[in-house]
């Protein structure tokens, strides 16, 4: 398929989402979000992939934008792309099955293979900070850039065996504190194209039943090949205080992210929207 070129000329911040109609009021809040906390000396580069956004839906976030000349908006249909391809979708947790746009993600450094570094955002994020200081940071030795998964790791700290057997002998993690959450990434796109090819990351994604979906894969193709981020900038709460089974290092990088977060990450069945804490 073709692929997405820079819209600006100049201090572009590009990001990339993977949404279908059923997200697009979460997204259409997070975008929100991003244009509060945006720079006018910027220009952000929005781009959404999907099999199944309306065309109202489009007009509607296209709108949300009119009044921002330094936004841009496209939606990219990857249905030829990931046709054929049957990702690992159920839940463990409840009857209901993930939405296949969790892999799409996969798909960003090849699709926008025309910029340096691109900044992938889960749909159900709130940016309280410029996202575009996400690329203040130096990714040019790394795959990408995440943010340690705290509750995942302090959950293996908190007797699940089984969940650690797996990352160690399955996912292959050499650093075990160094797993990493996948709703905020920051792809190097050349090098990660460097060394995969898009074939190559949709067999592999396609081919196993990942305990955490999109996020396993990438830690298991990844290692410890990823610049590790600021916890404030993909924020979870500790809703099921978990968190105090951490070692003290990161239990205090947690907590620091605490009183002042960048991005809050309502993960899991974390939705306000839904239902209350």
């Amino acid at each position: 398929m073709e692929k997405i070129k820079p819209v600006f000329t100049e201090n572009f911040v590009p990001i990339c989402f993977s949404a279908n109609d059923k997200y697009v009021p979460l997204l259409s809040a997070e975008i929100e979000s991003i244009i509060k906390h945006s720079s006018p000396e910027n220009n952000y580069d929005i781009v959404i992939l999907t099999t199944s956004i309306s065309d109202e839906n489009h007009f509607k976030l296209l709108s949300q934008i009119k009044n921002y000349p330094n936004f841009s908006i496209r939606i990219v249909n990857v249905g030829p792309v990931v046709f054929g391809y049957n990702f690992y979708l159920d839940s463990r947790l409840t009857n209901t099955k993930y939405s296949s746009e969790i892999y799409f993600r996969i798909l960003a450094p090849t699709i926008m293979e025309d910029y340096d570094y691109v900044i992938f955002c889960d749909a159900d994020l709130i940016v309280l900070d410029d996202i575009a200081k996400l690329l203040d940071y130096d990714y040019s030795q790394n795959l990408l850039g995440a943010v340690r998964d705290y509750e995942g790791i302090a959950n293996c700290y908190n007797n699940n065996y089984e969940r650690t057997k797996y990352r160690i002998s399955e996912l292959k993690v050499k650093t075990f504190e160094n797993y990493f959450a996948s709703g905020v990434l920051v792809f190097n796109v050349k090098k990660f194209n460097e060394n995969y090819t898009e074939k190559q990351l949709l067999d592999l994604a396609s081919s196993r039943k990942w305990i955490q979906y999109d996020q396993d894969f990438f830690n298991f193709i990844c290692g410890d090949d990823v610049k590790i981020l600021d916890a404030a900038y993909n924020f979870v709460e500790d809703i099921d205080h978990v968190y105090k089974s951490l070692p003290q290092k990161l239990f205090e990088e947690f907590e620091k992210s605490e009183k002042e977060p960048k991005i809050i990450h309502y993960s899991g069945s974390r939705k306000p929207w839904i239902c209350c804490y």
